[in-house]
């Protein structure tokens, strides 16, 4: 359960750095990473990059920063940005390795150097403050990476760290700042709420199967496939009717220019799969949050089973997608717990509720791995054994589950069960075996209680009084 648990927690915080890659995207190739209101001019671009040093870890941030590093790359590619902006393109600045460093190594750096003073400051006192203040000047650091390598690697540029600070506590970078501070707090307490916890928990309790499955990694995959693929078509599709629309209003253009109409319509097709994929999450939290509801509609308050109703349902789907008609296919087994009115009257109904919750975690820790576990209403259970399981394995399997029973003790009185079990092989639908069962349990009843009779695969003869 516990390695079920990380697992489930892992892919949350998977879901969480694939959001924060899109949102980098996302800021990248549009208006919200870069806002520009006369006097003030605010760069925003570099906040995913904290979001994930702040929320996930160091790993996760400089994952981000490489995601980063590899959109500015992308933009400086164009002819129309400035020279200084083309230093960051390998192919723009005529040395490739020093623009990679530049780009991608840099921020990478800062990823790394982000995740390490975030992780310090949550584990020190006061860290709330401490947050704040990495993230108030989380920019500076960022620009003095960046301009630092800037002048290491292309000292003709002019720039060199201290550049960094020639703007320090300006109009803009105040207000970049104190935002910057606002959202990573504002993330940060989210992450540290009991309404999150307990969110992640809920999730975490859907079962895995629905998700792990290799069809749905098959179909998640195709689809993805056929996003990028359809959007490169679109993109070129695009660019020829642009410069056929151009071309129709008298308007030549050169190689360069087509070039950069296509390198923008990429970037717009980035930032739209970007919005996808952020909307993809979006919903994929929300379907498994439906089904964590689901799950809790159809399981027994008390006693941590599957209902009446759900259980059935269970079964009949799983006996309609097995082949069936073989003998020891399977089992259908009822559990009564013994002296149950005896108990509740004599302990009182809380102590009953404890023997009912006892028996009922016993049939989930023994035969919860071989199929659904119900509660009928009252003291009864009943257990659907589907995958192959032979006769020996079953009787094995009874006596640990009446064992393990009899070591309960409620006001020193053991408890015991009685159980009826038939082969799925004796009916054809879930009505069937329950009604063969109970005959079977009647029987386990008259030899003395404590006891479990595998019944026949046929209707058992009326037991005489």
């Amino acid at each position: 359960m516990k390695l079920k648990a990380f697992c489930h927690k892992n892919k949350i915080r998977l879901y969480l750095l694939l959001a924060l890659i899109g949102l980098e995207l996302l800021m990248s190739f549009s208006f919200l990473g870069y806002v520009h209101v006369e006097p003030i001019s605010i760069t925003f671009s570099y906040i995913p990059v904290m979001l994930a040093g702040a929320l996930l870890g160091i790993p996760d941030a400089v994952a981000v920063g490489a995601v980063f590093g590899l959109a500015s790359m992308w933009k400086a590619g164009a002819n129309y940005v400035l020279p200084t902006d083309q230093l960051f393109s390998p192919f723009m600045s005529g040395h490739p390795l020093e623009s990679l460093l530049l780009s991608v190594g840099a921020r990478m750096l800062f990823g790394l150097l982000i995740g390490l003073l975030f992780y310090l400051a949550k584990r020190v006192r006061f860290a709330g403050l401490w947050v704040c203040v990495v993230a108030f000047w989380g920019k500076l650091l960022h620009s003095v990476l960046v301009y630092g390598c800037m002048g290491l690697l292309f000292p003709e540029s002019g720039y060199y760290a201290g550049s960094a600070l020639q703007n320090l506590m300006s109009p803009s970078d105040t207000v970049t700042n104190l935002v910057t501070m606002g959202i990573v707090l504002l993330f940060w307490l989210v992450e540290r709420s009991n309404t999150w916890r307990q969110f992640c928990q809920k999730l975490q309790k859907v079962q895995s199967r629905q998700w792990g499955g290799h069809y749905h990694k098959f179909s998640i995959a195709i689809v993805v496939l056929l996003a990028v693929v359809l959007s490169m078509f679109v993109g070129i599709y695009f660019v020829n009717r642009m410069e056929s629309v151009l071309s129709g209003g008298g308007i030549a253009l050169s190689k360069e220019n087509s070039a950069d109409l296509l390198h923008l319509q990429v970037q717009f097709l980035i930032g739209i799969l970007s919005l996808m994929t952020l909307l993809a999450i979006f919903l994929l939290f929300n379907r498994q949050y439906a089904a964590y509801m689901e799950r809790e509609a159809d399981t027994d308050n008390l006693t941590g089973v599957m209902t009446r109703r759900a259980f059935f349902k269970a079964c009949q789907n799983d006996m309609a997608g097995s082949m069936g008609g073989k003998e020891a296919d399977g089992y259908f087994m009822m559990v009564d717990l013994d002296h149950f009115k005896q108990i509740n009257d004599q302990y009182g109904h809380p102590q009953g509720d404890q023997a009912m919750r006892g028996v009922a975690w016993h049939l989930r820790e023994i035969f919860g791995a071989y199929g659904p576990v119900g509660r009928l209403g009252g003291d009864e259970f009943a257990v659907l054994l589907q995958p192959p399981v032979s006769e020996q394995t079953l009787q094995a399997e009874l006596e640990r589950f009446l064992s393990q029973v009899h070591e309960l003790d409620i006001g020193g009185q053991k408890l015991s069960c009685s159980i009826g079990v038939v082969s799925t092989a004796s009916g054809k639908t879930i009505d069937e075996l329950y009604k063969k069962a109970d005959g079977a349990l009647y029987r386990a009843k008259q030899q003395g209680r404590g006891h479990y009779v595998i019944g026949p695969a046929v209707d058992p003869e009326p037991i005489k009084k």
